[in-house]
């Protein structure tokens, strides 16, 4: 099993060589960070370029675009910087995929699953269910709040948009996951001998390292955090339910495709040149929308892959449902 029954931890040492283990998770985290460093390069020297064309520019502005990443507003077409943002996370997959296996001594499907393969129909099963659960919720903000949606739709804009999205957000929304539902929450899980205690703590850390993101200045600290918290808890459930991390990352696409792609907003993260643009978000009515399509979402998950008692996120490890047939 992928949470329950250690498959990623027992990578050549035993319970009595912690130390080792958080040596090695330390080592990952480091390397994963130069990794992400150096694809920022990119990023840098376009913001530089633009900096030295624009004299007028100062760190007023650079603060400025610090809450607001909005490329367009310094001289940056919106889907170069898109790109450019999205390069350090290609860069720190790609320290995930070969380092992972070296250190660990474990293949890098194990991130993912302890199954033969990864199960790809579960991936696009998560991902179009969440696509279509949180396009209705926008649908339904959209309706009752028309007046802040303003329509921007630009063919030769939209269709490097839509490629870029397809293929290289995946990979950022890849990372996230195979960090904290598939790195962390299994480490933290084996080494507290907890599976509830590694769900806390990796979304509570999911939710901190975000706060780096625009979005917390724009609408407040506490208001994000709650907003990201709970999504790192959904996440962790279905991938602890599921017992593998096919079904988070379908999650995880959908959600960011939806910013980027359909719906953006003033403050975000993701800046791009989406069907719509948003000029105000309630932070409230967005996180009460994630719990009831998150709620929805894991009721017909658990229907589909008979997961049996959610009881299970505070059993002990080791202890699954014996109503959990489809591990295929």
């Amino acid at each position: 099993m992928f949470i329950s029954s250690g498959s990623l931890w027992n990578f050549g040492m035993n319970a009595n060589r912690p130390i080792k283990l958080v040596g090695l998770i330390l080592l990952m985290f480091v390397c994963i960070i130069v990794g992400y460093m150096i694809g920022q390069i990119p990023f840098t020297m376009v913001l530089l370029k633009s900096f030295s064309q624009n004299p007028e520019l100062g760190t007023d502005a650079l603060k400025e675009f610090s809450e607001n990443p909005d490329f367009a507003a310094f001289g940056i077409e919106p889907n170069v910087g898109f790109f450019t943002m999205l390069l350090p996370f290609v860069a720190a997959f790609m320290v995930i995929i070969f380092l992972f296996p070296l250190l660990h001594k474990r293949p890098f499907k194990s991130l993912i699953t302890s199954k033969r393969k990864i199960d790809w129909r579960r991936v696009f099963f998560a991902f179009f269910l969440w696509l279509l659960l949180g396009l209705c919720i926008e649908g339904y903000f959209f309706l009752t709040h028309q007046d802040l949606y303003s329509f921007q739709f630009n063919v030769k804009k939209f269709l490097p948009l839509l490629a870029m999205s397809l293929l290289l957000l995946p990979i950022q929304t890849s990372v996230e996951e195979l960090v904290f539902r598939g790195y962390l929450m299994q480490g933290f899980a084996h080494l507290a001998n907890s599976k509830i205690f590694a769900l806390l703590l990796t979304s509570i850390i999911f939710g901190l390292i975000h706060s780096a993101n625009p979005e917390i200045e724009k609408f407040g600290f506490w208001n994000m955090q709650i907003y990201y918290v709970l999504a790192g808890l959904l996440l962790g459930i279905m991938t602890i339910m599921d017992d593998r991390l096919e079904l988070a990352l379908g999650v995880h696409a959908a959600t960011n495709i939806v910013g980027a792609l359909f719906v953006g907003y003033e403050g975000a993260a993701i800046q791009t040149e989406s069907l719509f643009k948003s000029s105000y978000v309630d932070t409230t009515l967005m996180t009460v929308g994630l719990v009831v399509i998150g709620a929805i979402f894991l009721l017909i998950c658990s229907r589909k892959y008979n997961w049996g008692s959610f009881n299970q996120l505070i059993r002990p490890m080791g202890d699954h449902d014996s109503l959990k047939t489809d591990r295929a």
